[in-house]
């Protein structure tokens, strides 16, 4: 077992001196924003990124032995900014670590997640990790989709392709859609969100399927989950649709 205690507190203290130059734009209560329960130090993306590249005393230790400190890390820590230091050393090693190895290590990561930036993060390298062992990866989903737990359930959607724009291979769109299809119910705001986001990619690369799928749910899909799946499609079908909508609640209340 690697004892994290001397590793955590590096980590931090050089979270903590760089908090007087960096200044934080956009969102005063950071916390509540990101929607997290751990502690917040309160730096932006680009200063952690920097921290990140300048290194640790661990650091200096092959990539292959540095993967089980940061899942250690990953595990001990209670400090939102330390988390994503995790999460952004493997994002930053992708193609330099061994796929099977890495997803032993990050699968479990999930189980730790209580916010949207951090899940999105999982959701890059899930993702990543899906075109090197597509069928291994879905039957993992699969088993999410279906988990008590709305972040895994998340997983399901979000981490099948974001984005689709920097996926060179993927599934079909039937395997995509079936991920989506036991979720249309969900109760989980955030699950709903990434609901809505995966038929969006989706529809980035198989519109044609993704419209038939609309055409068919559009009534029933959460408000949440409709918004984000049909912003960018044609205003005139996203019209309709709407239409549909309306005409669906207009015979409910009668």
């Amino acid at each position: 077992m690697i004892s994290t205690s001397k590793y955590l507190s590096e980590i931090i203290n050089r979270l903590i001196e760089k908090q007087p130059y960096d200044k934080v734009s956009g969102h005063t209560d950071l916390k509540s924003y990101i929607g997290t329960q751990y502690e917040v130090i309160g730096l932006s993306v680009p200063m952690q990124r920097s921290i990140l590249k300048t290194g640790y005393t661990f650091s200096t230790l092959t990539l292959q032995d540095q993967l089980p400190v940061w899942d250690a890390i990953w595990k001990n820590a209670d400090v939102y900014e330390v988390l994503s230091q995790c999460i952004y050393f493997v994002e930053r090693n992708l193609l330099k670590l061994d796929a099977n190895e890495l997803w032993e290590v990050v699968r479990l990561w999930v189980k730790k997640i209580d916010n949207w930036a951090h899940s999105d993060g999982l959701s890059d390298i899930y993702a990543h990790l899906m075109e090197k062992m597509p069928e291994k990866i879905y039957g993992q989903y699969k088993l999410w989709n279906k988990s008590e737990n709305p972040w895994e359930r998340r997983q399901s959607l979000v981490g099948m392709l974001l984005y689709s724009k920097k996926r060179k291979t993927l599934l079909p769109a039937a395997k995509l859609l079936d991920m989506v299809g036991p979720l249309i119910a969900d109760k989980d705001y955030f699950v709903q969100k990434g609901l809505g986001w995966a038929l969006r990619e989706i529809g980035n690369i198989y519109p044609e399927e993704t419209m038939a799928f609309l055409n068919k749910h559009c009534t029933i899909l959460h408000s949440v989950a409709f918004t984000t799946a049909v912003e960018k499609i044609d205003a005139q079908i996203k019209e309709m649709l709407k239409a549909r909508r309306k005409e669906q609640r207009h015979k409910r209340k009668m």
